[in-house]
This record gives structure tokens, sequence and C-alpha cells, in this order.
């Protein structure tokens, strides 16, 4: 009985390797995509001002995720209720700047050809001023 068992059982498994070995995996492609998003300065409740102390300024979302070949339109605000300008900066292989004036709103879009991490930042407020762009592989 035991050795019944043990012969069921490598039977068994060269069966599911074997029948494993016919199936090839299943790729999943996305469609490209028309992705917007909406991003905010935001200012921490502390005063940077001090001697050490890092700008209180972030951006809202700090992460944004995508596709490859997505087509990405973002729409970029400027809430400081001080008169200060911001930047949304992205190098290559996108190489996005926008400059930003105070209580100001830009609009621009692209199209996520790429793959990969991409830091997007204001170049006036670093380090803390600093999100992800995520460029998903297709």
């Amino acid at each position: 009985m035991a050795i019944a068992v043990i012969v069921s059982a490598l039977i068994g498994a060269a069966a599911g390797f074997g029948g494993a070995s016919l199936v090839s995996p299943k790729t999943i492609h996305h469609a490209a995509e028309n992705r917007v998003f909406w991003v905010f300065t935001v200012v921490l409740p502390f005063n940077d001002s001090a001697p050490g102390m890092p700008p209180h300024d972030y951006f809202a979302p700090d992460r944004i995720t995508v596709y490859q070949g997505d087509n990405v339109t973002i729409h970029f605000f400027n809430t400081e209720e001080e008169p200060e300008d911001h930047t949304f900066t992205i190098g290559a292989p996108y190489n996005i700047n926008k400059v930003l004036p105070y209580n100001a709103t830009t609009t621009f879009a692209f199209t996520a050809s790429t793959p990969g991490i991409f830091p997007y930042e204001c170049l006036y407020h670093q380090p803390t001023m600093t999100g992800w762009l995520v460029v998903l592989d297709n």
C-alpha cells in the first residue's frame, strides 16, 4: 500500500510538471490610457525660517503611478498663502520644468514613454518637496 501511494505521488508530480511546461505564462498588456492628476503644494504647520529647519512645503500627492504608454495630464496648483513660487521638475527622460507663481495653476501633459521611477521636485524647496513618478512596464 505504501509503495502504491509513493508511485501515485510520483506519477502525479510528473504529470503536473509536464502539464505545466505545456502552458505558457499569461502576459498582461495594458492599453494606453489618458490619466489625469491634480497636484497641490502643501505647507506643513511649522516655522521653517528657524536655523536648521527644512522647508515646510511638500507635494500632494507625492506619488503618481501610470503605465508605459499612458498619456498623463497634470493640473498643478500653487496653494501658498504667502507669495512664493514653486516648480514641478522632472529630469531625463521627461525633462519637465514648470515654474508656478503664487496662487496660480498650470496644466501640462506628456506620454509616459519610459518605465522606471523618476523623482519630481520643487527646485526651491528641497529636500521636503519631492515626489515620485512611477511608470510601470507595459
